[in-house]
C-alpha cells in the first residue's frame, strides 16, 4: 500500500481496470477530453467566434482554465509524487502524478463552461459536464497513470476554481481578471517553492491573460469572423512555433520541467502570445476591411462573429 494512503494504493487501479473489462482502450481515446491542448482550442474558439454579449463569460471560461493549469503544474513540482508503476500504464509516461492535471483541467473548463453558457437548461449543461469530467477521471485510473487520489483531489480543485469565480461574480457577472491573478500568485508561490512544472507557461499565460482581458474589456472588437480566422491562425502558429521551440532548444523538457532559472524572453513570449489571443477582436479591426478578409467572411459561413448553422446545413 502507497504510504499516502488508501485512495494513493495501486490496487484500486487493478480493480477499476478489471472492473471496465473490455472498455479500457475506449477509455484510452476518452481521456484526450481532458488534454490540455484539446481544452486550450475549444476555449479559444468559443472566444473568438462566440456571441459578443457573452465575451466576459468566455474570457473567464479561459481564466479558470490557466488557473487551473498554473495550480496543477505548481502542485505537482511541489509534491513531485511519482506515477503509479503497473504493468498495464503506458512506459515511461512522463511528469508526476499528483494532482491529476486532466481532473483538474476538465473540472475547470467543462465546470465553467456549463455556468456561463445558456444551452439547454442548467441541470443539462451540469449533468453533461459532471459525465464529461467523471468519464475523464476514471480514464486516467484506468490507463495506470494516476492513482484514485489524484484524480478526485484534481476534481475538488478544478470545481473550487470555477466555485471562487461562482462567488465573486457581481450582478450574474463574472470578473476574468482576479481569475488570471489568481492563477499568477500561484504560479509564482510555486516558484518559490520549487516546482518547475510548466514555469514559464503558467507564469506567461497568466500574466498575459490578465494584460489581455484589460485591454480588450469595454472597448469595441470586430464583428467579422474572418478577420479573426485570419489572425487566429497567426497567433496559433506562434503559440506552436514558441512550445517546440522551447523543447528543441532544450529550455524545457518535454514532462513540462525547465531549468532553475526561467529565461525571461520566454516567460515574455507566452506572455505576449496570451494577451494577443485575447485581444485579437479588437486588433483585428485593423484588417476587417482588407480584400481577402471581406471574400472570406462573404463565402465562409459567418453570420458576422459567429458561425452560422443554417448555412452549414444548406451547404451539406
Amino acid at each position: 500500500m502507497n504510504p499516502f494512503g488508501v485512495l494513493w494504493d495501486a490496487s484500486i487501479n487493478e480493480f477499476v481496470r478489471e472492473l471496465v473489462g473490455p472498455l479500457a482502450p475506449a477509455f484510452a481515446l476518452l481521456t484526450h477530453l481532458g488534454d490540455g491542448a484539446l481544452l486550450l482550442v475549444l476555449g479559444v474558439l468559443v472566444y473568438w467566434f462566440g456571441a459578443l454579449e457573452s465575451q466576459r463569460d468566455r474570457v473567464f471560461v479561459i481564466a479558470v482554465g490557466v488557473a487551473a493549469l498554473a495550480l496543477s503544474a505548481g502542485v505537482k513540482g511541489v509534491v513531485q509524487l511519482p506515477r503509479p508503476e503497473l504493468a498495464f500504464a503506458p512506459a515511461g509516461y512522463p511528469g508526476y502524478s499528483f494532482p491529476s492535471a486532466h481532473a483538474m483541467g476538465s473540472a475547470a473548463f467543462y465546470g465553467a463552461l456549463a455556468v456561463t453558457m445558456e444551452w439547454g437548461t442548467r441541470r443539462r449543461r451540469y449533468l453533461l459536464a459532471g459525465s464529461v469530467i467523471a468519464i475523464v477521471a476514471l480514464s486516467r485510473v484506468v490507463m495506470g497513470v494516476h492513482y484514485l487520489g489524484d484524480v478526485l483531489v484534481g476534481i475538488v480543485l478544478g470545481l473550487a476554481l470555477v466555485g471562487i469565480g461562482v462567488w465573486t461574480r457581481e450582478e450574474g457577472l463574472f470578473e476574468p481578471g482576479p481569475m488570471f491573478a489568481l492563477a499568477a500568485a500561484a504560479a509564482l508561490l510555486a516558484a518559490l517553492l520549487g516546482s518547475r512544472v510548466f514555469l514559464a507557461l503558467t507564469i506567461g499565460a497568466s500574466i498575459g491573460g490578465l494584460i489581455g482581458w484589460y485591454y480588450v474589456d469595454g472597448r469595441s472588437v470586430t464583428q467579422s469572423g474572418a478577420a479573426v480566422l485570419v489572425l487566429g491562425a497567426i497567433a496559433v502558429t506562434g503559440i506552436a512555433v514558441l512550445r517546440y521551440a522551447t523543447i528543441w532548444l532544450g529550455l524545457e523538457r518535454p514532462d513540462g520541467t525547465s531549468s532553475l532559472v526561467v529565461p525571461l524572453v520566454e516567460v515574455v513570449g507566452y506572455a505576449v502570445l496570451t494577451a494577443t489571443v485575447l485581444a485579437l477582436p479588437r486588433l483585428a479591426l485593423a484588417v476587417e476591411d482588407r480584400p481577402i478578409v471581406r471574400r472570406l467572411q462573404s463565402r465562409l459561413p459567418f453570420s458576422d462573429r459567429t458561425i452560422d448553422v443554417d448555412g452549414v446545413s444548406r451547404s451539406d
